[in-house]
């Protein structure tokens, strides 16, 4: 744990298990960490990052609190592998959002990853540990280790990415299906 904590707070990236993937991580309020992230997994089409939360709920540095919708949401799946993907709160930097103006948010079940944030002090940005268009990795042994300072081996994982649901107001659309079933309007 001190080992990670010191690693992301050096910027440099660490590959960490989740719910069911490993992750490449860094922290989001350094944004050289973001951009050597960037360079060993490229974000495409006005895609944004995923920030994990120590809390089941956003700081309040990072922007308000969530909204009704998507606050019943991670009321009733957070600690767990449900990102909400919310409008982006005034302030938070450009390279964390997704071209339309969007955030992905979860707080992981993994009390490993809760831990490491609180002892991080800031939320981390995550992404799955492969390169693109390779499968998402559920062992360490499945992961892209180029660039990394610390890889974390935590077994053998589910191979289930976390359910990504976008909340606008009272609609919820299921962008990704997950390890985690939620009522909703399907892509």
């Amino acid at each position: 744990m001190a080992e990670a904590a010191a690693v992301l707070a050096r910027g440099e990236i660490a590959v960490l298990p989740a719910e069911g993937l490993y992750g490449y991580h860094v922290r989001a309020d350094l944004p050289r960490a973001l951009e050597r992230l960037q360079s060993i997994k490229p974000r495409a089409g006005g895609r944004g990052w995923i920030l994990l939360l120590a809390e089941p709920r956003l700081p309040a540095a990072w922007g308000p609190p969530l909204e009704r919708r998507a606050a019943a949401l991670a009321a009733a799946h957070w600690p767990g592998p449900l990102t909400l993907v919310v409008p982006a709160p005034p302030g938070l930097p450009p390279e964390l959002q997704a071209e339309d103006r969007t955030v992905a948010v979860r707080c992981p079940g993994s009390e490993f990853l809760r831990a490491l944030l609180a002892a991080a002090g800031a939320p981390l940005v995550s992404t799955s540990a492969n390169r693109p268009g390779e499968a998402p990795p559920a062992r360490l042994d499945e992961c892209a280790l180029a660039g990394v300072a610390l890889a974390v081996d935590g077994g053998t994982l589910s191979g289930l990415p976390s359910t990504l649901v976008q909340v606008d107001g009272s609609t919820v659309r299921v962008l990704r299906s997950g390890a985690l079933k939620v009522e909703g309007e399907a892509p």
